[in-house]
């Protein structure tokens, strides 16, 4: 009799273990699928227009959710606000081409990055974008200052890649305006037109600087970075 008992008390340990068990599988579940949601929800709002990069300098080398225009700074911050745009072409100089990352960094209004040492490339004032179908981009910050007591013209460091074109560093953003730009830099660069490194910038309509320039990728030589 009292292992018949024994037996019973047994097989309804066992029931009620094997319920305990299915109750706590949906519940992970459930939670799971919740947090694939709003991990879902994360993603979609860091991936629509014009938020490639928040104000506060998230990751720049991470361009798998950039948008083709972006913002480096926020509507407060100091300095004269600044649009640069531009097409990035094939080798040929004609073919626009898409999915191209052009990732770039600059100081503040001072002429300061926020980090020190040698790499400032996750300074404050940073960002990354991704070329749309016609091959253009959009970035817009202020107008860099140069740094403390130098006489280097005030400019903003761009690097390019995509697929088949490791990254590689281009000639840095200078401005036409910059009393630190010498006529020598300007005679060497004029012929290029948009194609210029040294960017001629214009007010518009709205009160802030615009400038232009085009680029033509190339698979990088001397100037690569390995990343």
């Amino acid at each position: 009799m009292s292992q018949q008992i024994a037996k019973l008390n047994c097989r309804k340990f066992l029931g009620f273990v094997m319920k305990t068990a299915l109750v706590l599988s949906l519940v992970g579940a459930g939670a799971l699928v919740l947090s694939s949601c709003g991990a879902g929800r994360s993603l979609s709002a860091q991936s629509s227009p014009g938020s490639g990069s928040s104000p506060s300098g998230s990751s720049g080398s991470n361009s798998a959710s950039a948008s083709w225009n972006v913002s480096l700074v926020s509507s407060t911050e100091p300095g004269e606000p600044m649009i640069i745009s531009g097409t990035i072409y094939a080798p040929d100089g004609k073919t626009p081409l898409e999915g191209i990352s052009l990732f770039v960094y600059q100081t503040d209004a001072t002429g300061r990055y926020s980090t020190t040492g040698g790499d400032n490339r996750n300074t404050r004032l940073h960002g990354v974008m991704k070329t749309n179908r016609e091959g253009r981009y959009e970035f817009r910050t202020i107008k860099p200052a140069s740094y403390p007591d130098s006489r280097i013209p005030a400019h903003v460091h761009a690097y390019v890649s995509g697929p088949d074109y490791p990254e590689y560093w281009i000639d840095e953003y200078h401005f036409a305006d910059d009393p630190f730009v010498t006529s020598e830099m300007k005679a060497k660069d004029e012929v290029k037109g948009n194609r210029s490194s040294i960017v001629t910038l214009t007010r518009g309509a709205d009160g802030v600087l615009h400038g232009v320039r085009d680029i033509v990728i190339e698979r990088c030589a001397k100037n690569c970075t390995g990343r």
